[in-house]
C-alpha cells in the first residue's frame, strides 16, 4: 500500500487551475450580488450613504472645488468613486449605478482572493474553498457592501495588499497601502508590516517611497489650494465621539439593556453617539487602546518575521489581527468596516476554521442589526442592545483568538527551529 496514493490524496495533490479558481469565485460572488442581496428581509438601499456621495458628485459637476468650496469628510481618492456614476441623475438612478460600481469592485476583490489562495496553495482544493468562503462572507455582510465605498478599501488596501505580501512584492504592497490611505486613512496601520518583512532598514527605502508617493498623489491636487479642507478630513475623524455600535460602548449598552437608564443617544459627525458617563473618556482612550493593540500584534509579528517570510501562508492571519485591532478598539465601529476583513478572513478560514466560524457569526450578527433593526438600536430597545453587545463581545473574542493563533504559530516555529515537534501544527 505504501506509495500508492488514495483518491483523496491524489485529489489533494492535484495542481490548481488559477483561471478556474477565479471564475468559480466570480460566479459565486455574482450569484450573491444578483440573487441574494436584492432579496433580503430589508431593502437593498435602506440607510444608505449614497445620497451623500451624490451630493458631492453634483457639486463637483457644477464646477465647485472639493475641500476648497465645500468640506468633504473623505480623502481625495474616494471622490472619483463618487463621480463615476454621473451627475444630474435622479437619486434612484445614481443609487443603481453606484451599487453596480461597488458590485464590480466586490468581484475584483474576489478575483484577488482567488489568486492569493492559488499562490498559497498551488495544489489541492484550498484555493477553491477560499473563493467560496469569500462569496459566503459577502452574503453574510449583506447589502451594505453596495451601499458604501468600503469595498474599495477591501479591494485595494486588503486584497491587493495581501497578494503583494504573499508574492514578496513589498514596494508594491506599500503602494497599495498608500492608495488605501488616500481612500480612507486607516490602511496606514499596515505599513509597519511591510517594513518588518522587508528586513534590513536599508530595504525600507522603496516601500516608504512607494507608500508616500501613492498617498501624496491622491492629496496633491488639494494640498496647496485647500490645506484647510484637507486638514478637515483628519479633524473630522479625530473629533468624532463614541459611536453607538462601538465595542468600547458595550458596557453602556449592557447597562441600558438591564434597565440602568444611564444612556442617551445623540447625533454627530454623520452617526449616532452615546451620551453617558464615561463616554467621552472611552472616546479619548480609544486611540491609546488601538495603538496598544497594534503594538501587541506587532511585537508578536516581530518575533516571527523570518517565519512569515518563509511561510507566507501565515501572512493572512497577521493582516487579520491588525485589522481587528483597528476595529475592536476604535471609538467608531460602523457596520461597513466589517467589509474590510472579508478578503483576508476568507483566506484565514481555510486553515483556521474556528476563526472562520467566529468571524461568520460576527458578520451575521452585524447584518441582523443593520439596517433592519438600527432604528430600534437608536431607540435603545433592550433586545437590539443585547444583540449589538453580543456582537461586540464576539468581535473582541475574535481578536483575542487571532492573536493567540499568532502566538501559537510563533511557538510552533520556535519548536521546529530547535528540532522539537511543533504542538500547534495545522
Amino acid at each position: 500500500m505504501t506509495g500508492v496514493p488514495t483518491p483523496a490524496a491524489g485529489a489533494e495533490m492535484r495542481p490548481v487551475r488559477p483561471t478556474l479558481v477565479v471564475l468559480t469565485t466570480l460566479g459565486l460572488v455574482l450569484l450573491v450580488l444578483v440573487i441574494v442581496l436584492p432579496n433580503l428581509w430589508y431593502g437593498l438601499h435602506d440607510i444608505s450613504d449614497i445620497p451623500v456621495y451624490q451630493a458631492y458628485a453634483d457639486q463637483i459637476a457644477k464646477g465647485l472645488t472639493p475641500y476648497l468650496d465645500f468640506d468633504v469628510e473623505y480623502p481625495p481618492l474616494a471622490l472619483p468613486l463618487f463621480r463615476l456614476p454621473g451627475a444630474g441623475l435622479t437619486l434612484e438612478e445614481f443609487m443603481r449605478r453606484f451599487s453596480i460600481e461597488m458590485g464590480a469592485v466586490t468581484l475584483l476583490a474576489g478575483a484577488l482572493v482567488a489568486l492569493t489562495a492559488c499562490f498559497l496553495w498551488p495544489r489541492g482544493r484550498r484555493a477553491y474553498v477560499a473563493g467560496s468562503l469569500y462569496a459566503l462572507g459577502v452574503a453574510l455582510t449583506g447589502a451594505i457592501i453596495v451601499n458604501r465605498y468600503d469595498v474599495a478599501i477591501a479591494f485595494l488596501g486588503v486584497a491587493a495588499f495581501l497578494l503583494c505580501l504573499v508574492r514578496g512584492w513589498y514596494a508594491a504592497a506599500a503602494i497599495t497601502l498608500g492608495l488605501g490611505f488616500a481612500l480612507k486613512i486607516t490602511p496606514v496601520a499596515l505599513l509597519p508590516l511591510v517594513l518588518l518583512l522587508a528586513g534590513n532598514p536599508r530595504r525600507w527605502v522603496w516601500p516608504v517611497v512607494g507608500f508616500s508617493g501613492a498617498a501624496l498623489a491622491g492629496f496633491m491636487p488639494y494640498l496647496f489650494i485647500a490645506p484647510r479642507g484637507i486638514w478637515y478630513v483628519f479633524q473630522y475623524h479625530i473629533e468624532r465621539p463614541l459611536q453607538i455600535e462601538s465595542v468600547l460602548g458595550t458596557p453602556m449598552l449592557l447597562g441600558q439593556a438591564l434597565g440602568a437608564d444611564w444612556v442617551r443617544v445623540g447625533h454627530s459627525h454623520g452617526s449616532h453617539q452615546l451620551i453617558a458617563a464615561g463616554a467621552d473618556i472611552a472616546a479619548d482612550l480609544s486611540g491609546v487602546l488601538t495603538f496598544g493593540a497594534l503594538v501587541i500584534v506587532y511585537v508578536v509579528l516581530l518575533g516571527r518575521r523570518a517565519q512569515l517570510r518563509a511561510a507566507p501562508e501565515q501572512l493572512p492571519l497577521a493582516v487579520l489581527a491588525l485589522l481587528l485591532a483597528l476595529m475592536t478598539f476604535g471609538k467608531v465601529l460602523s457596520p461597513q468596516y466589517f467589509i474590510w476583513i472579508l478578503p483576508v478572513l476568507a483566506v484565514v478560514a481555510v486553515r483556521e476554521p474556528l476563526i472562520g466560524a467566529l468571524g461568520a457569526v460576527v458578520l451575521a450578527l452585524t447584518q441582523a442589526e443593520f439596517p433592519a433593526l438600527y432604528w430600534d438600536l437608536v431607540d435603545l430597545q433592550p433586545p437590539v442592545l443585547g444583540l449589538v453587545a453580543a456582537r461586540n463581545l464576539l468581535l473582541l473574542a475574535l481578536f483575542c483568538l487571532t492573536v493567540w493563533r499568532l502566538v501559537a504559530a510563533a511557538a510552533q516555529g520556535a519548536a521546529q527551529a530547535d528540532g522539537r515537534p511543533g504542538r500547534y501544527t495545522r
